[in-house]
């Protein structure tokens, strides 16, 4: 059977136009670096691809979020370590003034210098984060948690925690609550000072003459109660501090485990999406030579066929 001169052309022009649209793929490809330009080049891999660049984003996320927690960690840390060094030097200081042979104006002296170590212990307890969030306030963070109202120092904040996604199963406290570190105290005299509340009642007892006996067993018995209350004091910023500790060897954990999966992550994309550059420019140079012999081909036909209708 005789093929028409028109389906001849047709026929060539498709196959031209097929070898055409392979190459141009090709060097998209080349030029992208991309395996994968549109969904219907392998569907089950774009899905996939999707599914990892998803995955990989949340890692980063998660990176920068433990990045975040580790930076606000560090001021928590650096403040509960003053704390600590400030309560020491009240125990220090508690300790001195027990000494039988002070006076009234040794004493006040001492409670001269207490009185600085209790307006420290205010801007501690009121320190901000790096992003200007209180440490010590709960969920409120622009509240300033701790005030001296007059009648002592009063707490403004609440008890919530603020928490960050630090992975995909884990959350991370990025925050104390006030209350917990510098409130709940446990009294030597049954249920709960503040730290505030025992460096105050120090101060009064060394602010009050020793005239008598009587006053003489009322300041010793009320200088070793303060001494317990400092040492509980102490004991509790100690905890919280572990606390904040073991959060930050969490971080370094996770760190790691983050490092691990965003080297797996780009691994997985690379194979599924990247290109084989030697393989597609292979493949460029092959079907540039059967472009020039389809065109070879297409002429060579057309040429014959008009010649068979000339004739």
């Amino acid at each position: 059977m005789r093929v028409s001169s028109n389906t001849s052309y047709e026929l060539g022009i498709a196959a031209l136009n097929r070898q055409q649209v392979t190459q141009v793929k090709n060097l998209e490809q080349i030029s992208s670096g991309r395996r994968i330009l549109t969904p219907s080049d392998n569907p089950a891999a774009y899905v996939r691809v999707l599914e990892v660049s998803q995955a990989d984003a949340g890692n980063t996320q998660y990176a920068m979020n433990r990045q975040q927690a580790m930076a606000g960690f560090g001021i928590l840390e650096a403040t509960l370590g003053g704390v600590t060094n400030l309560l020491q030097n009240a125990q220090e200081l508690a300790v001195y003034a027990g000494n039988g042979t002070l006076t009234d104006s040794g004493r006040s002296a001492i409670a001269t210098e207490l009185r600085g170590n209790l307006d420290e212990l205010l801007s501690l307890a009121n320190r901000t984060d790096g992003s200007g969030q209180y440490l010590f306030s709960g969920f409120q963070g622009a509240i300033k948690p701790f005030d001296d109202t007059g009648s002592g120092v009063q707490y403004f904040g609440d008890e919530g925690l603020r928490m960050v996604q630090a992975s995909a199963s884990r959350q991370l406290a990025v925050n104390e609550s006030g209350r917990e570190v510098f409130e709940r105290i446990p009294n030597s005299g049954g249920g709960y000072q503040s730290m505030f509340k025992t460096l105050s009642d120090l101060i009064g007892i060394l602010e009050t003459p020793v005239t008598d006996a009587a006053s003489k067993a009322a300041f010793s018995s009320g200088l070793t109660t303060a001494q317990g209350n400092l040492s509980n004091a102490l004991d509790n910023v100690l905890r919280v501090h572990a606390s904040v500790g073991t959060r930050m060897k969490e971080v370094d954990t996770l760190n790691e485990g983050g490092d691990e999966l965003n080297i797996q992550y780009k691994q997985q994309l690379s194979e599924l999406r990247d290109v084989d550059y030697a393989k597609v420019i292979s493949d460029l140079t092959q079907q540039q030579a059967y472009l020039e012999a389809t065109q070879m081909a297409f002429l060579k036909v057309q040429g014959l066929s008009l010649f068979d209708y000339i004739r």
